[in-house]
């Protein structure tokens, strides 16, 4: 009886054990989902940057009510925006302030949540369509976020999202700033943000096409 007593006992405390430490458990892997909905990439962006440009970085900050912002910039949905920092060659151009799309390396739309930049990314992905809706176009700032993504479609771009933020890589139709193809460029810009072989939807566009294109693209390192 006395054997049979300490069995039961031994066996009540353990369940009582795991009956409170499993919420506990639980617990950490919410906390932990809730944090990687809202990842920051911009440190990542950065590394890229500072690895193409070196000591030649210049970097610009707008906030969503200045007006003498990158017309390119417009892209960006104000809703849930923090600030929009972009990327220059402080070298060029060399006797003006960098205004226009093709003076930047890189735009970052930093938003408050992942969800904000979620939306934004869609929204600009409907716009890139080639025949928008007629209600679309009777919107006014439908319109001028066309006009905005449009400027990027001639000399080429890659706009995606990932996390709190939208990044907006800068094409041109000359070469790259660190030589090789322009897909390498962008193969390098993902390698950054992307974990190794892991998909991401992208709006891309190369000189002369005049519009963008949505694709998948697999991180590479």
């Amino acid at each position: 009886m006395v054997l049979l007593l300490c069995s039961c006992n031994e066996k009540a405390k353990k369940q009582k054990t795991e009956h409170y430490s499993e919420p506990i458990k639980e617990s950490k892997t919410e906390l932990k989902t809730e944090s990687e909905l809202d990842t920051d990439y911009f440190i990542s962006a950065e590394l890229f940057v500072k690895e193409v440009l070196k000591d030649h970085l210049r970097m610009h900050s707008f906030d969503a009510s200045d007006l003498n912002k990158p017309k390119h910039t417009e892209i960006f949905d104000n809703v849930g925006l923090k600030n929009i920092v972009a990327y220059s060659n402080k070298n060029y151009p060399k006797n003006s302030e960098p205004n226009s799309y093709e003076h930047f390396i890189l735009f970052v739309a930093n938003y408050h949540s992942e969800l904000n930049a979620f939306k934004t990314f869609a929204s600009i992905k409907m716009t890139s369509k080639e025949k928008p809706a007629e209600y679309q176009l009777a919107q006014k700032k439908f319109v001028e976020r066309i006009k905005a993504l449009n400027i990027g479609t001639k000399p080429g771009g890659m706009i995606m999202q990932r996390g709190k933020q939208i990044f907006s890589l800068v094409e041109t139709c000359r070469e790259t700033p660190i030589g090789g193809t322009w897909q390498d460029y962008e193969d390098k810009f993902i390698g950054f943000i992307v974990e190794n072989g892991e998909e991401v939807e992208i709006l891309n566009s190369d000189c002369g096409m005049d519009k963008y294109r949505i694709e998948k693209r697999k991180a590479s390192r």
